[in-house]
């Protein structure tokens, strides 16, 4: 057997199996880049805003911190939270009587007026009381 025809790789990859003259028109397949056929993905750069906003985040945490210390430290923002009870007084039952209401309140039975723990009794309500300490008014619930 004679070969005639001799047909290389790039030939038979544009489709090239024959005499010049008889080509078969193959349409043209789409180029893929290198990176696509190796399914490596391109790694995204960050944006120049995404990164002046980290360093804005940043100075603003670095600036922010210092501040609040001092602040804390000179005793500007801790006087605030005295407002906050402490947790000392516990409503732990109502009882409605004929003639007025109590609560039982750190295992002591007291009535709408009475003082305890330094908290004064405002009103006894259905389900709260409402005690008032140093001009600050607070409500506790039933547990």
């Amino acid at each position: 057997m004679v070969l005639k025809y001799m047909i290389s790789d790039d030939g038979l990859a544009k489709g090239e199996l024959g005499h010049s003259e008889t080509k078969v028109q193959q349409p043209k397949k789409k180029v893929v880049s290198d990176w696509r056929k190796q399914g490596i993905q391109l790694k995204e750069r960050p944006s120049p805003k995404r990164n002046m906003k980290f360093w804005l985040f940043l100075m603003v945490i670095v600036i922010l911190g210092p501040v609040a210390y001092y602040l804390w430290r000179a005793d500007l923002i801790s006087p605030a939270l005295d407002i906050l009870p402490t947790g000392k007084v516990v409503v732990t039952a109502i009882v409605y009587g004929e003639e007025n209401a109590s609560a039982i309140v750190s295992d002591k039975v007291v009535h709408e007026g009475d003082i305890i723990d330094d908290c004064k009794v405002v009103k006894i309500y259905r389900d709260k009381v409402e005690f008032e300490k140093d001009g600050k008014r607070f409500t506790k619930h039933v547990r």
